[in-house]
Parts: C-alpha cells; structure tokens; sequence
C-alpha cells in the first residue's frame, strides 16, 4: 500500500524525518527490491547458509537505483 502520492506528499508529513530520505523510492522500485532472492526465498532449507549471496544481490538491486542500502539498515 503506498500512503504517498509523491515525494513531496512524503516530505509534508508531520512524522517525515528527513534522515529517512534515503529510502524514498516509487513503489515499482520497492517492488523489484522485495522480489528478490533475500525475500523471495526465505522458506527454503538453505536459506541461511546462502545469507551472504541473497544480501549481495540485495545490495546490488538498491545500488542500480542510486541507493547505498536497504533503509533498515544504519548507513
């Protein structure tokens, strides 16, 4: 669910904190990055021993979008 019409909608919240500018992206974006390998196999049985492999290719997704990592992790 996307609350926000536009970044400028984002920056006008009364909650917006501009440290979390970072992880503004269009939703179509958001879906790429959930659709990989880090999310998409969570219920395989070698999920953990392949962490390191799902993380990189996260990374790799933020990074063709201009970001330098997921928004839940400290830069």
């Amino acid at each position: 669910m996307n609350l926000f019409r536009s970044e400028e909608h984002v920056k006008s919240w009364s909650l917006y904190d501009s440290v979390s500018a970072e992880s503004i992206m269009p939703l179509s974006q958001w879906a790429t990055v959930f659709s990989g390998p880090l999310f998409r196999n969570r219920l395989k049985s070698d999920y953990l021993s392949r962490m390191n492999e799902y993380a990189a290719e996260l990374f790799s997704s933020l990074k063709k979008f201009g970001k330098a990592g997921p928004f839940w992790t400290p830069g």
